[in-house]
């Protein structure tokens, strides 16, 4: 009863204006990346497509915002952040869940992708994760080579455009890996689980440099990989980890009606 409330309250509280979501600088210069990801390229990635997710989240967002059938918890939580509007995409209404995956989480996994890449090492052998996140890997896939593999194998695997992710899993507390399609999240089916590394499988994430040459994009990403940002992601991500995040989600469904949370991806 009291994490019902305090939802309420958050959200009550929130309903004066939606949340404006701004293009998010590219943390390096668009040359960075070469000769893995040209200039040109990023250019087109960040500037144009990642401007038109930012744009159409922000469309709907007001949309929703302004919609007459809108209660005050739904307006509300247009005010929260994309993350926390995406990891309850199920208790939305069903006309806005399929244009906020799209372009909410155009906006979010684009946010992510270009904050773990980094200037690109000789090979992809010089450029793996140290310490704990290594660790973690090793002890989910036995070994970070065959992590490696696994990844590269269902990336090449994938029909058509999506990503693949690496995240820490909200049920074994452990790293897993999935593939989701067009612009999906992890945290789109467990609000607890913390994404922390994807590759882009959209054509417009490689097509300018690699044309139809998937594998090559495949192989060469391992070298513009940021691990140290990654690994932060990792432990914090672990500490974000509790039982009482299990508690609020069980307070949002007896509050809202909504459906369960998908038992994974």
């Amino acid at each position: 009863m009291f994490i019902r409330i305090c939802f309420l309250a958050i959200i009550i509280s929130c309903i004066q204006a939606q949340i404006e979501l701004t293009l998010p600088a590219l943390p390096y210069a668009y040359d960075a990346l070469e000769p893995v990801l040209s200039e040109h390229l990023m250019q087109l990635h960040h500037d144009k497509h990642l401007q038109t997710y930012t744009t159409g989240a922000n469309k709907l967002l007001k949309r929703m915002y302004d919609d007459e059938n809108s209660s005050n918890e739904l307006k509300g939580l247009t005010n929260q952040s994309i993350e926390f509007i995406l990891s309850h995409i199920q208790y939305l209404p069903e006309i806005y869940q399929v244009g906020l995956k799209q372009y909410g989480g155009g906006y979010l996994n684009h946010k992510l992708f270009f904050s773990t890449l980094q200037k690109p090492t000789a090979t992809a052998d010089e450029n793996k994760p140290t310490g704990p996140l290594l660790k973690a890997i090793e002890k989910a896939f036995d070994s970070f080579d065959k992590f490696k593999q696994i990844f590269t194998d269902v990336s090449l695997e994938v029909f058509g455009s999506g990503w693949v992710w690496l995240y820490i899993d909200a049920y074994t507390k452990e790293l897993n890996y999935s593939f989701a399609s067009n612009q999906e999240n992890p945290i789109m089916f467990n609000k607890n689980h913390i994404t922390l590394l994807g590759i882009d499988l959209w054509e417009h994430a490689y097509y300018p440099v690699y044309e139809n040459r998937r594998s090559e994009y495949v192989d060469n990403f391992w070298r513009i990989i940021n691990w140290p940002f990654v690994s932060q992601l990792y432990t914090e991500g672990v500490a974000k980890q509790t039982d009482d995040i299990d508690k609020e989600t069980d307070g949002i469904v007896k509050h809202t009606g909504g459906c369960p949370m998908h038992a994974g991806i």
